[in-house]
């Protein structure tokens, strides 16, 4: 059995909610996850408030994330609602060492055609240089364009060495599981953390989590479980109750109201639209968080 991968969905931290990127926080955020064992980080994704960054701030972060990876795996979040930002992006992510772009779908037009939605990402893997790989994001209830079959047999069809993986954010387990049974060479990331175990045992190569930013024990114990056949019920429940408890807050904002707790993180603020967690809000999810992970 194959060793499922844990990934972060990393945070941006902003010094204030209209303020510019604290690198530092970044830097100290990458040593504690690569120190609590993750594979790898997703920089500049949805948790990490991708399309709330210039394409200027979001090449920043990519180079303090490659200069300070260390042993860290690095799929950066590149994708834009113009094809030519997400082709910029994409080549200045993989030029530097990433080892995938994540690409969401252009997400301002609604109701795209397959050949509408293909033809944007085979213009962006022409533009690319040969080894790159790309992981495309599946996230309906946000940019509202779902990755079709269609759109991923056409790929394989015209770029078959550029298709690494695809990241399902679509919160159905019965299109996880037939993704991996209709492309068995397709690398599978579930991101919800409560549909976890249950994408394990439909064949998904791991996980690319906001959790992961501060819970990455609690996302692991599932995986391990997973991988030795024991029960993981319990670790699955828990991993369920922390995200219920941080879903009225909004991904960012709890997760950044917790790392200052649990991983000796200082402050940082989310961007507008975004708002940050009120005190009274962050010390009662604090409180709550305690119960679930208590031993």
């Amino acid at each position: 059995m194959v060793t499922p991968e844990l990934f972060v969905a990393s945070v941006t931290p902003f010094t204030s909610p209209s303020g510019v990127i604290d690198h530092t926080f970044i830097i100290r955020h990458l040593r504690w996850l690569e120190a609590q064992g993750v594979d790898g980080v997703v920089p500049c994704g949805t948790t990490g408030e991708g399309q709330s960054l210039s394409v200027a701030e979001r090449m920043a972060i990519f180079d303090t994330v490659m200069q300070h990876r260390g042993q860290l795996r690095v799929f950066a979040g590149t994708g834009c609602a113009a094809l030519s930002d997400t082709i910029m992006l994409t080549r200045y992510a993989i030029e530097r060492g990433a080892d995938a772009a994540l690409v969401l779908p252009p997400f301002y037009f609604k109701n795209l055609s397959d050949a509408g939605l293909l033809g944007y990402y085979r213009a962006l893997c022409d533009a690319l240089p040969s080894g790159a790989r790309l992981i495309l994001y599946h996230i309906p209830p946000m940019s509202q364009i779902p990755i079709t079959p269609a759109v991923i047999e056409g790929l394989y069809q015209s770029h078959p060495h550029m298709v690494y993986g695809l990241k399902d954010s679509g919160g159905d387990p019965a299109y996880l599981a037939m993704l991996t049974r209709r492309f068995p060479e397709l690398r599978v990331y579930v991101g919800s953390a409560a549909l976890l175990a249950q994408a394990l045992r439909d064949g998904a190569a791991g996980g690319i989590f906001a959790l992961s930013n501060v819970f990455p024990r609690e996302m692991r114990a599932v995986m391990t479980a997973h991988l030795t056949g024991n029960d993981g019920e319990n670790a699955q429940q828990r991993v369920t109750a922390i995200s219920q408890a941080l879903k009225p807050y909004g991904n960012p904002p709890a997760i950044k109201a917790l790392l200052a707790r649990i991983a000796d993180l200082p402050h940082a603020s989310s961007r507008f639209p975004l708002v940050d967690l009120t005190a009274d809000e962050a010390e009662a999810l604090w409180t709550t968080v305690q119960q679930i992970t208590a031993p």
